[in-house]
């Protein structure tokens, strides 16, 4: 019996041992958890959440006095990657709260080299300089021939208001790199056609491509060409468009080109657009140029017009006139006056004096 209870015990001091042998303690120590608090500190440092609003207040000789929320954006974005030669990842989410809260942006995109790019989601498709190139606006408006043609506003043409921005997939890149500068770059996107938060209404695609010249780190020169058709089948689009053979399959075509100079003080930009939507024909194009007094004090003047049918001539006409007051980076204030001028239509010229304050954090 004492020999039985000797090996029960002699056992059981072994399996202890060997238990202690095999166990061992996983908590972190102070410098792993440190080290995944930098981790996870270094990334987040990439991404940014900001925002921006914009309010005008309006007045014109029609009677009219008016506040308006004009733009309510937050957006969330930033790099997912960081490699060698150029080697670049990125996100960003942004949605719109003014009017009815909408997603404007939903994108991802990878750029393995700098020669190129592609980009996934929802974005601004590339087309003219003064929407697509991220230009601080000199006056408060875009210009006509952008809210008539790349789908801006509830004013264009198609009828499609999305903000400039459409579903689908980009290629970009810069072929021939300068000194601080892209002498060459370009922009292939294919997109729905249909706006945004939609799905396509047909089969086709639209086709956008855009080529950027650079002869110096100051002058850029663009040119553009959008190949689409639309889905226009309902009894006031086949009238206002030509009764195509297929309405739901309307081409659309937009091409032109245009220049900006910035200069230290003085920025000029000139561009030119002409469309084809089914058998109607339009037209539109701007000068504009801004003059800084100092850093943060500028004058800005612009001259648009746009035509809704070349073969009438009905056309519209800006001209703009602008101060502009940047007291602190998070604070931007725009006077504009605006004679608007309407030829061959019934509508009344129009003189209006706005003030926008666009406040970012």
């Amino acid at each position: 019996m004492r020999k039985c209870f000797a090996f029960i015990v002699a056992l059981l001091c072994t399996l202890t041992i060997s238990a202690q042998e095999y166990y061992y303690d996983d908590t972190p120590t102070l410098a792993e958890r440190l080290s995944n608090l930098e981790n996870k500190a270094s990334v987040l440092d990439k991404i940014k959440l900001s925002g921006w609003t914009q309010m005008i207040y309006s007045l014109d000789d029609h009677n009219v006095s008016t506040f308006q929320l004009h733009r309510a954006r937050l957006f969330i974005g930033g790099d997912i990657y960081n490699g060698k030669k150029g080697a670049k990842a990125e996100f960003r989410i942004q949605t719109e709260f003014a009017g009815t809260p909408k997603l404007v942006d939903l994108w991802v995109r990878y750029r393995p080299t700098k020669a190129f790019g592609v980009q996934l989601g929802q974005f601004k498709f590339p087309l003219m300089m003064e929407f697509t190139d991220n230009y601080e606006v000199e006056v408060i408006d875009f210009a006509l021939a952008i809210l008539r043609l790349q789908r801006v506003g509830t004013g264009d043409i198609t009828g499609i208001a999305s903000s400039g921005r459409d579903i689908g997939l980009q290629f970009y890149g810069d072929i021939i790199p300068g000194n601080g500068y892209s002498i060459l770059s370009y922009n292939l996107a294919l997109l729905n056609g249909n706006g945004i938060n939609t799905r396509d209404n047909n089969k086709s695609k639209d086709v956008v491509a855009r080529l950027i010249l650079r002869p110096s780190k100051r002058l850029t020169m663009t040119g553009y060409y959008l190949r689409g058709e639309a889905n226009f089948s309902t009894p006031e689009q086949m009238e206002q468009f030509g009764n195509v053979s297929t309405p739901k399959h309307t081409p659309t075509r937009r091409y032109g080109g245009g220049a900006h100079y910035a200069g230290e003080r003085l920025s000029l930009r000139a561009e030119y657009i002409r469309a084809q939507t089914g058998q109607l024909h339009s037209e539109g194009g701007y000068l504009l140029a801004q003059y800084a007094f100092m850093k943060n004090v500028s004058i800005a003047t612009r001259l648009d017009y746009f035509d809704d049918d070349v073969y009438t001539r009905a056309d519209e006409q800006h001209y703009v006139v602008g101060l502009n007051y940047k007291p602190w980076p998070m604070l931007f204030l725009q006077l504009n006056y605006t004679h608007k001028r309407y030829e061959h239509t019934d509508q009344d010229n129009v003189n209006m004096m706005s003030l926008m304050t666009t406040i970012r954090f």
